[in-house]
């Protein structure tokens, strides 16, 4: 497995979703967002392993994201982000281990609400979402899934504004 063969060097930084909600509306853009989870991850890896002289992970924005989240220990590495950065395997056990992280936590949030949480935007997952809203408010949103997205506007309008159109945006395929 990833954890047996990267000698205790795996560090998984979990951001549910109550937290993601206060941070997002903290940092008030995702890019920032994910550079200061990129950040906490490579400050707890060196930690771990100080004389590490460089960090690799997937572009999703300027270099300087990650850059202006980092620590003392952090601002004296190499950050090299490239764009498709799975095709290192690093990169790629990273994400394989974040997905588990966010999986397991669904798991968790299912059993302890005894409701099945689903990911994405589905009509089922638009269903439950409505369900709990009935059974706990519009707050339980906030707990439980990214506020700032549409599906959030969608299920509590009077609560969550709606997001404004994106333009010129383009895939990254």
């Amino acid at each position: 497995t990833i954890r047996k063969t990267s000698l205790g060097l795996v560090e998984t930084v979990l951001i549910g979703p109550a937290k993601y909600n206060e941070l997002y509306e903290k940092f008030g853009n995702l890019n920032k967002l994910l550079g200061w989870g990129h950040a906490r991850v490579i400050e707890n890896l060196l930690a771990k392993k100080p004389a590490c002289p460089r960090s690799l992970s997937d572009q999703f924005a300027d270099a300087r994201v990650i850059s202006a989240s980092l620590l003392k220990h952090g601002r004296k590495i190499a950050i090299e982000q490239r764009p498709r950065a799975e095709s290192d395997i690093a990169v790629a056990a990273a994400s394989i281990v974040a997905r588990e992280a966010f999986i397991n936590w669904l798991e968790r949030k299912s059993k302890e609400l005894g409701i099945r949480l689903e990911r994405g935007v589905s009509p089922s997952v638009k269903d439950t979402a409505r369900k709990l809203v009935e059974m706990n408010g519009s707050d339980a949103l906030r707990e439980l899934a990214k506020v700032h997205f549409r599906t959030a506007h969608e299920i509590a309008p009077n609560d969550y504004p709606a997001p404004p159109p994106r333009e010129n945006w383009q895939s990254r395929s």
